[in-house]
Protein backbone atom coordinates (compact mmCIF):
# COMPACT_ATOMS: atom_id res chain seq x y z
CA UNK A 1 0.00 0.00 0.00
CA UNK A 2 3.13 2.08 0.99
CA UNK A 3 4.90 1.79 -2.25
CA UNK A 4 1.48 2.52 -4.20
CA UNK A 5 1.21 5.58 -2.40
CA UNK A 6 4.62 6.51 -3.62
CA UNK A 7 3.98 5.81 -7.00
CA UNK A 8 0.94 8.02 -6.75
CA UNK A 9 2.58 10.95 -5.68
CA UNK A 10 5.69 10.50 -8.02
CA UNK A 11 3.32 10.18 -11.01
CA UNK A 12 1.06 13.86 -9.52
CA UNK A 13 4.46 15.18 -9.17
CA UNK A 14 5.96 14.55 -12.84
CA UNK A 15 2.41 15.74 -13.93
CA UNK A 16 2.48 18.53 -12.56
CA UNK A 17 6.32 19.33 -13.57
CA UNK A 18 5.48 18.44 -17.00
CA UNK A 19 2.29 20.92 -17.19
CA UNK A 20 4.20 23.65 -15.00
CA UNK A 21 7.25 23.13 -18.03
CA UNK A 22 4.97 23.12 -20.92
CA UNK A 23 2.69 26.32 -19.64
CA UNK A 24 6.36 28.35 -19.24
CA UNK A 25 7.44 27.28 -22.99
CA UNK A 26 3.92 28.49 -24.28
CA UNK A 27 5.01 31.84 -26.10
CA UNK A 28 3.90 35.49 -24.35
CA UNK A 29 1.36 37.32 -26.41
CA UNK A 30 3.72 39.26 -28.70
CA UNK A 31 4.40 43.16 -27.70
CA UNK A 32 2.03 45.51 -29.89
CA UNK A 33 4.44 47.70 -32.29
CA UNK A 34 3.45 51.49 -32.15
CA UNK A 35 2.86 53.44 -34.71
CA UNK A 36 2.56 57.35 -34.57
CA UNK A 37 1.20 58.93 -36.99
CA UNK A 38 0.48 63.19 -38.01
CA UNK A 39 -2.54 64.00 -40.09
CA UNK A 40 -4.69 66.68 -40.32
CA UNK A 41 -8.16 66.68 -39.97
CA UNK A 42 -9.92 65.82 -42.66
CA UNK A 43 -11.74 63.34 -44.98
CA UNK A 44 -8.54 60.96 -45.35
CA UNK A 45 -8.29 60.18 -41.68
CA UNK A 46 -12.01 58.14 -41.11
CA UNK A 47 -10.70 54.61 -42.10
CA UNK A 48 -7.65 55.52 -39.62
CA UNK A 49 -9.98 56.23 -36.97
CA UNK A 50 -11.86 53.33 -37.60
CA UNK A 51 -8.71 50.89 -37.34
CA UNK A 52 -8.75 51.45 -33.73
CA UNK A 53 -12.85 51.85 -33.13
CA UNK A 54 -13.18 48.78 -34.61
CA UNK A 55 -10.81 47.08 -32.30
CA UNK A 56 -8.62 46.49 -35.59
CA UNK A 57 -5.34 47.85 -34.29
CA UNK A 58 -5.36 45.28 -31.24
CA UNK A 59 -6.38 42.67 -34.02
CA UNK A 60 -3.32 43.47 -35.60
CA UNK A 61 -1.28 44.02 -32.48
CA UNK A 62 -0.44 47.62 -33.47
CA UNK A 63 -0.61 50.41 -30.86
CA UNK A 64 -1.83 53.05 -33.47
CA UNK A 65 -1.31 56.75 -32.05
CA UNK A 66 -2.97 59.03 -34.20
CA UNK A 67 -2.13 62.93 -33.94
CA UNK A 68 -4.29 65.40 -35.15
CA UNK A 69 -2.73 68.92 -36.39
CA UNK A 70 -4.14 72.19 -37.09
CA UNK A 71 -1.32 73.39 -39.51
CA UNK A 72 0.42 71.88 -42.14
CA UNK A 73 3.80 73.28 -40.37
CA UNK A 74 3.31 71.98 -37.04
CA UNK A 75 2.77 68.64 -38.55
CA UNK A 76 5.92 68.47 -40.52
CA UNK A 77 7.68 69.99 -38.03
CA UNK A 78 6.60 67.40 -35.64
CA UNK A 79 7.78 64.97 -38.23
CA UNK A 80 11.40 66.50 -38.73
CA UNK A 81 11.64 66.16 -34.90
CA UNK A 82 11.02 62.44 -34.87
CA UNK A 83 7.88 62.83 -32.61
CA UNK A 84 6.39 60.60 -35.50
CA UNK A 85 6.55 57.81 -37.48
CA UNK A 86 4.80 58.86 -40.26
CA UNK A 87 2.12 61.54 -41.82
CA UNK A 88 -0.74 61.74 -44.29
CA UNK A 89 0.59 64.01 -46.53
CA UNK A 90 0.66 64.65 -50.36
CA UNK A 91 2.98 64.37 -53.40
CA UNK A 92 4.43 67.78 -53.29
CA UNK A 93 4.88 67.21 -49.28
CA UNK A 94 7.39 64.43 -50.15
CA UNK A 95 9.08 66.30 -52.71
CA UNK A 96 9.77 68.81 -50.59
CA UNK A 97 10.77 66.48 -47.78
CA UNK A 98 13.32 64.64 -49.71
CA UNK A 99 14.76 68.32 -50.77
CA UNK A 100 15.19 68.40 -47.07
CA UNK A 101 17.19 65.50 -47.28
CA UNK A 102 14.62 63.77 -45.31
CA UNK A 103 14.32 60.54 -46.36
CA UNK A 104 10.83 60.17 -46.63
CA UNK A 105 8.73 57.10 -48.33
CA UNK A 106 5.26 57.38 -49.97
CA UNK A 107 3.90 53.49 -48.88
CA UNK A 108 -0.22 54.56 -49.38
CA UNK A 109 -2.76 56.54 -50.89
CA UNK A 110 -5.66 58.13 -49.10
CA UNK A 111 -9.06 59.82 -50.81
CA UNK A 112 -9.35 62.80 -49.34
CA UNK A 113 -10.58 65.57 -51.88
CA UNK A 114 -10.11 69.30 -52.66
CA UNK A 115 -12.97 71.45 -54.04
CA UNK A 116 -13.26 74.43 -56.14
CA UNK A 117 -16.11 76.41 -54.87
CA UNK A 118 -17.13 79.97 -55.78
CA UNK A 119 -18.60 82.09 -52.92
CA UNK A 120 -22.66 82.74 -53.58
CA UNK A 121 -22.61 86.45 -54.38
CA UNK A 122 -19.95 86.01 -56.36
CA UNK A 123 -22.23 85.74 -59.43
CA UNK A 124 -19.68 82.78 -61.18
CA UNK A 125 -22.22 79.36 -61.76
CA UNK A 126 -20.05 77.34 -64.13
CA UNK A 127 -16.11 76.85 -65.16
CA UNK A 128 -16.58 79.08 -67.83
CA UNK A 129 -17.20 82.08 -65.25
CA UNK A 130 -14.03 81.61 -63.49
CA UNK A 131 -10.94 83.77 -65.80
CA UNK A 132 -10.00 86.85 -63.93
CA UNK A 133 -11.37 86.10 -60.16
CA UNK A 134 -9.78 86.15 -57.48
CA UNK A 135 -9.12 82.56 -55.11
CA UNK A 136 -7.37 82.30 -51.94
CA UNK A 137 -4.52 79.25 -51.85
CA UNK A 138 -1.65 78.20 -49.94
CA UNK A 139 1.49 78.97 -52.15
CA UNK A 140 3.54 75.62 -53.54
CA UNK A 141 1.29 73.53 -51.72
CA UNK A 142 -0.88 70.47 -52.35
CA UNK A 143 -3.95 73.52 -52.95
CA UNK A 144 -1.56 74.99 -55.46
CA UNK A 145 -0.83 72.23 -56.90
CA UNK A 146 -4.41 70.75 -57.04
CA UNK A 147 -5.54 74.08 -58.73
CA UNK A 148 -3.27 74.12 -61.63
CA UNK A 149 -3.85 70.73 -62.16
CA UNK A 150 -7.77 71.31 -62.66
CA UNK A 151 -7.62 74.47 -64.96
CA UNK A 152 -5.07 72.63 -66.58
CA UNK A 153 -7.96 69.91 -67.55
CA UNK A 154 -10.50 72.74 -68.09
CA UNK A 155 -7.90 74.39 -70.60
CA UNK A 156 -6.62 77.24 -68.89
CA UNK A 157 -3.50 78.34 -67.22
CA UNK A 158 -2.07 78.83 -63.94
CA UNK A 159 -2.75 82.39 -63.94
CA UNK A 160 -6.01 82.08 -65.44
CA UNK A 161 -7.16 83.20 -62.12
CA UNK A 162 -6.27 85.75 -59.33
CA UNK A 163 -4.34 83.59 -56.52
CA UNK A 164 -4.34 85.21 -52.90
CA UNK A 165 -1.98 83.64 -50.90
CA UNK A 166 -3.89 82.90 -47.30
CA UNK A 167 -1.76 80.13 -45.03
CA UNK A 168 -4.55 78.98 -43.21
CA UNK A 169 -7.50 77.34 -44.43
CA UNK A 170 -10.42 78.91 -42.18
CA UNK A 171 -9.13 82.39 -42.96
CA UNK A 172 -9.89 81.50 -46.78
CA UNK A 173 -13.24 80.64 -45.70
CA UNK A 174 -14.03 83.59 -43.79
CA UNK A 175 -12.67 85.78 -47.23
CA UNK A 176 -15.11 83.52 -49.17
CA UNK A 177 -18.22 83.44 -46.79
CA UNK A 178 -17.62 87.69 -46.61
CA UNK A 179 -17.42 87.88 -50.60
CA UNK A 180 -13.78 89.09 -50.36
CA UNK A 181 -12.17 86.52 -52.45
CA UNK A 182 -14.21 84.44 -55.40
CA UNK A 183 -13.33 81.27 -55.33
CA UNK A 184 -11.84 78.46 -52.93
CA UNK A 185 -9.98 75.29 -53.32
CA UNK A 186 -11.02 73.27 -49.72
CA UNK A 187 -10.97 70.30 -48.16
CA UNK A 188 -13.67 68.70 -45.52
CA UNK A 189 -15.28 69.92 -43.65
CA UNK A 190 -14.44 73.11 -45.14
CA UNK A 191 -15.65 72.50 -48.87
CA UNK A 192 -19.06 71.18 -47.18
CA UNK A 193 -19.56 74.01 -44.89
CA UNK A 194 -19.63 76.54 -47.68
CA UNK A 195 -21.83 74.56 -49.59
CA UNK A 196 -24.05 74.67 -47.13
CA UNK A 197 -23.84 77.94 -46.71
CA UNK A 198 -25.22 78.85 -50.46
CA UNK A 199 -21.42 78.51 -52.18
CA UNK A 200 -21.34 77.22 -55.50
CA UNK A 201 -19.65 73.96 -56.41
CA UNK A 202 -17.51 73.89 -59.13
CA UNK A 203 -15.51 70.75 -59.65
CA UNK A 204 -13.23 68.38 -57.81
CA UNK A 205 -9.57 66.79 -57.40
CA UNK A 206 -11.54 63.90 -57.84
CA UNK A 207 -13.54 65.02 -60.59
CA UNK A 208 -10.33 64.97 -62.51
CA UNK A 209 -9.28 61.37 -61.69
CA UNK A 210 -6.76 62.99 -58.95
CA UNK A 211 -5.96 61.88 -56.20
CA UNK A 212 -2.61 63.58 -54.79
CA UNK A 213 -2.97 62.72 -50.94
CA UNK A 214 -0.90 60.05 -49.27
CA UNK A 215 0.54 58.00 -46.33
CA UNK A 216 4.30 57.96 -45.92
CA UNK A 217 6.94 57.12 -43.65
CA UNK A 218 10.13 57.84 -42.41
CA UNK A 219 12.84 55.37 -44.45
CA UNK A 220 14.84 54.32 -41.34
CA UNK A 221 11.75 53.61 -39.57
CA UNK A 222 10.81 51.42 -42.51
CA UNK A 223 13.44 49.44 -42.50
CA UNK A 224 13.03 48.56 -38.79
CA UNK A 225 8.99 48.36 -39.05
CA UNK A 226 8.08 47.41 -42.72
CA UNK A 227 5.71 44.46 -41.30
CA UNK A 228 4.03 46.95 -38.69
CA UNK A 229 3.15 49.40 -41.74
CA UNK A 230 1.99 46.58 -44.02
CA UNK A 231 -0.73 45.17 -41.09
CA UNK A 232 -1.80 48.94 -40.64
CA UNK A 233 -2.57 48.38 -44.55
CA UNK A 234 -4.47 45.41 -44.20
CA UNK A 235 -6.00 46.78 -41.03
CA UNK A 236 -7.07 49.71 -42.73
CA UNK A 237 -8.63 47.61 -45.67
CA UNK A 238 -10.42 45.74 -43.59
CA UNK A 239 -11.69 49.49 -42.29
CA UNK A 240 -12.52 50.50 -45.78
CA UNK A 241 -14.50 47.31 -46.15
CA UNK A 242 -16.64 48.41 -43.06
CA UNK A 243 -17.33 51.83 -44.27
CA UNK A 244 -18.30 50.99 -47.98
CA UNK A 245 -20.60 48.53 -46.81
CA UNK A 246 -21.85 50.42 -43.48
CA UNK A 247 -24.95 52.81 -43.70
CA UNK A 248 -23.59 56.22 -42.22
CA UNK A 249 -26.00 56.60 -39.46
CA UNK A 250 -23.93 53.51 -37.81
CA UNK A 251 -20.73 55.93 -37.53
CA UNK A 252 -21.72 59.71 -38.29
CA UNK A 253 -20.79 60.88 -34.74
CA UNK A 254 -17.03 59.48 -35.48
CA UNK A 255 -16.91 61.55 -38.80
CA UNK A 256 -18.39 64.49 -37.16
CA UNK A 257 -15.74 64.28 -34.30
CA UNK A 258 -12.88 63.25 -36.62
CA UNK A 259 -13.33 65.33 -39.45
CA UNK A 260 -14.37 68.53 -37.72
CA UNK A 261 -17.99 68.76 -39.31
CA UNK A 262 -20.65 70.88 -37.74
CA UNK A 263 -22.87 69.36 -35.48
CA UNK A 264 -25.80 70.53 -37.15
CA UNK A 265 -25.18 69.07 -40.73
CA UNK A 266 -25.60 65.70 -38.74
CA UNK A 267 -27.86 63.40 -41.62
CA UNK A 268 -26.63 65.87 -44.58
CA UNK A 269 -23.00 64.59 -44.54
CA UNK A 270 -22.43 61.42 -47.70
CA UNK A 271 -19.36 59.62 -47.42
CA UNK A 272 -18.41 58.31 -50.90
CA UNK A 273 -16.59 55.01 -51.41
CA UNK A 274 -13.02 54.89 -50.22
CA UNK A 275 -10.27 53.09 -52.03
CA UNK A 276 -8.05 50.41 -50.87
CA UNK A 277 -4.40 51.31 -49.68
CA UNK A 278 -1.88 50.53 -52.43
CA UNK A 279 0.72 52.78 -54.40
CA UNK A 280 0.14 55.57 -56.45
CA UNK A 281 0.06 55.17 -60.23
CA UNK A 282 3.97 56.18 -61.58
CA UNK A 283 2.35 58.78 -63.60
CA UNK A 284 0.74 61.05 -61.05
CA UNK A 285 3.85 60.97 -58.93
CA UNK A 286 5.94 62.22 -62.13
CA UNK A 287 3.46 64.94 -62.85
CA UNK A 288 3.60 66.07 -59.11
CA UNK A 289 7.73 65.97 -59.48
CA UNK A 290 7.24 67.66 -62.84
CA UNK A 291 5.28 70.77 -61.11
CA UNK A 292 7.24 70.81 -57.68
CA UNK A 293 10.62 71.13 -59.83
CA UNK A 294 9.26 73.75 -62.19
CA UNK A 295 8.47 75.64 -58.77
CA UNK A 296 11.88 74.82 -57.37
CA UNK A 297 10.84 72.89 -54.55
CA UNK A 298 12.88 69.78 -55.35
CA UNK A 299 14.84 68.17 -58.27
CA UNK A 300 13.82 67.25 -61.16
CA UNK A 301 15.74 63.37 -60.98
CA UNK A 302 13.66 62.29 -58.75
CA UNK A 303 12.31 58.93 -59.65
CA UNK A 304 9.31 57.10 -58.91
CA UNK A 305 11.71 54.38 -56.84
CA UNK A 306 13.32 56.99 -54.83
CA UNK A 307 9.83 58.17 -53.63
CA UNK A 308 7.99 54.87 -52.57
CA UNK A 309 8.49 51.71 -50.72
CA UNK A 310 6.59 48.73 -51.27
CA UNK A 311 5.68 47.54 -48.11
CA UNK A 312 2.62 45.18 -49.81
CA UNK A 313 4.92 42.56 -51.73
CA UNK A 314 7.70 42.51 -49.07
Amino acid sequence: MKKILQMFLLICLFTFLFVGCKADATPAPSEKTVLRIGMMSSYDVIPYVMIKELGLADEYQLDLQLEVFTSAKDRDAAFLAGELDGVLTDYVGVCIYQNADFDVKITGITDGDYILVAGKNSGITSMDDIKGRSIAISQNTLIDYTLDQILTKNSMESDAVVKEIVPRIPDRVELLRNDQIDLGLLPEPFASIVLNDGATYLGSANDINLYPAVSAFNKEFLDDKAEAVKKLYLAYNEAVEYLNKTDITSYEDIVIKTVGYPEEMKGQITIEPFRVSELPPKEDVASAVTWASNKGLCSSDLTYEELVFDVYSN
